[in-house]
């Protein structure tokens, strides 16, 4: 009984046999076959030779019998040597593959599609390739934030203050989902521009709490982040924005859930979060898929300003205050939920990075 591999074969050796007897080109044929089977399609080079064949007389589209040779190559013991080849080098493609173990590539794709069930896909992006000590660091915050928070009573949750900087472009390019349009066969879709490093943008200081936003602070033209600006500017309007909600008890018993970016750690911030009575909570580094900022805020803002351009510091100001109070307040909420299923995830997966929840 013939593969499937075979039969997708067959059927575009009749369609290079079809077009070629219209007179079209391999090429123009071979962009056909990728549109249609993706991955499963013909190699160029078997197109054109093909092609050649039929355009000189050839009326068959079956492979001819060949002499000496099994009629397949789909064996266990091939299959072996394919498996050793994949577990050696994730990276090999099926032309190696084929050379390797002396069998066409279409067997070769046959024997890793077919028999071992396996798909080539993309590498996962992370922020960083953690050693064991940093995983470890990863698992020892996570258990220590869980014997805190981890609690029938969730009001231990509706202490904690987050954020974090980010920057925010003159003019947000769209989300490569967004970039998606409908073209016709044929027809090259729109040029879009990369966004340059170069283009105008704005850093903004993002604080906020179970209960919605706190505060946005601009970051002056020029200004970098540091510990005396982080410190004077960015926890003064904390502190000015719990004075104003809470003028009993003002920031006393809050915990701030920030990253270790260096400014965040100075000596002077430390002093400034002892005189307002807040607890620092401990986040390990290179931790972002643990920091509700990153995880959470920064990609629903960028995505819904995407698209959009501004003229002013202040438009982009007012975007972003529009933005944060137009969240649902129980979904301030939820993300602290979410931090906290992180945090049993990372202990579950030895301090690797999580990528996104199941809910």
């Amino acid at each position: 009984m013939a593969s499937k591999s075979t039969d997708f074969k067959i059927e575009q050796r009749a369609y290079v046999k079809i077009r070629t007897l219209l007179k079209v080109s391999p090429t123009d044929v071979h962009k056909d076959l990728e549109e249609v089977y993706k991955d499963t399609a013909l190699p160029y080079s078997t197109v054109v030779d093909w092609a050649r064949r039929f355009r000189e007389g050839r009326v068959s589209i079956e492979d001819g019998a060949r002499i000496g040779r099994p009629v397949s190559s789909t064996n266990d013991k091939n299959i072996l040597e394919v498996s050793a080849l994949l577990e050696e080098d994730p990276h090999i493609t099926l032309v190696e593959i084929a050379d390797a173990v002396g069998i066409s590539t279409g067997t070769a794709q046959a024997i890793v599609h077919d028999n071992m069930k396996f798909r080539k896909i993309c590498a996962r992006w992370v922020p960083h390739l953690l050693t064991q000590a940093q995983k470890a660091k990863r698992v020892q915050c996570a258990t220590k934030l869980l014997s805190e928070f981890d609690r029938t009573d969730s009001r231990r949750l509706f202490e904690i203050v987050t954020g974090d900087e980010t920057w925010v472009r003159y003019s947000e390019p769209l989300s490569k989902e967004a970039n998606k349009v409908w073209v016709a066969k044929g027809q090259d879709p729109p040029m879009i521009p990369r966004h340059d490093f170069r283009d105008p943008k704005v850093m903004y200081c993002i604080f906020f709490d179970s209960n919605g936003p706190v505060c946005q602070i601009c970051v002056p033209k020029y200004q970098t982040i540091t510990g005396s600006f982080y410190t004077n500017e960015c926890l003064t309007e904390v502190e000015k924005f719990y004075q104003n909600r809470r003028p009993r008890t003002g920031t006393r018993g809050l915990r701030i859930l920030h990253d270790n970016a260096r400014p965040h750690k100075t000596k002077l911030v430390r002093e400034k979060l002892e005189a307002m009575k807040i607890v620092e909570l401990d986040h390990p580094p290179y931790s972002p898929d643990l920091a509700p900022c990153d995880f959470w805020l920064f990609p629903k803002l960028k995505k819904h300003l995407s698209g959009r351009k501004f003229e002013s510091r202040a438009q982009i100001g007012s975007a972003i205050f529009q933005y944060m109070k137009g969240v649902p307040t129980e979904d301030y909420r939820k993300v602290f939920f979410d931090w906290i299923k992180r945090l049993k995830l990372v202990l579950q997966h030895e301090g690797e990075y999580i990528e996104k929840l199941h809910h």
